[in-house]
């Protein structure tokens, strides 16, 4: 069984956390989990292709750190960034220092 938790409480928690670590810490660990979790799925990453779906804010930063994570063990990592504008510019730069791509989505 799976627990879901609201909005305030993770929000909460998240600010506990925050308070204790370094900046940025909270989300590095986020984005080491989901690229642990991407590499769980598809078996190996070396050699593999990935494309980020990658939306503003800091649920963008996870995305743009995890796929740092994965373009350093191999994948070849594309980033189509939703919100160009908005887009979490720590986690843009983490990306393409470890060889991925971005391009922007197009306009609908």
């Amino acid at each position: 069984m799976r627990d879901a938790y609201s909005v305030q409480t993770v929000r909460a928690a998240e600010r506990e956390l925050m308070a204790r670590l370094p900046a940025g810490a909270l989300m590095r660990r986020a984005a080491a989990g989901l690229a642990a979790a991407c590499a769980g799925v598809l078996g190996r990453v070396y050699g593999t292709r990935i494309a980020l779906l990658v939306g503003s804010g800091d649920n963008g930063g996870d995305a743009l750190f995890a796929g740092a994570y994965l373009a350093r063990r191999g994948a070849g990592v594309t980033a189509v960034l939703l919100s160009p504008e908005k887009v979490h510019t720590g986690g843009l730069a983490a990306l393409r220092a470890a060889g991925g791509r971005v391009v922007a989505a197009p306009a609908a």
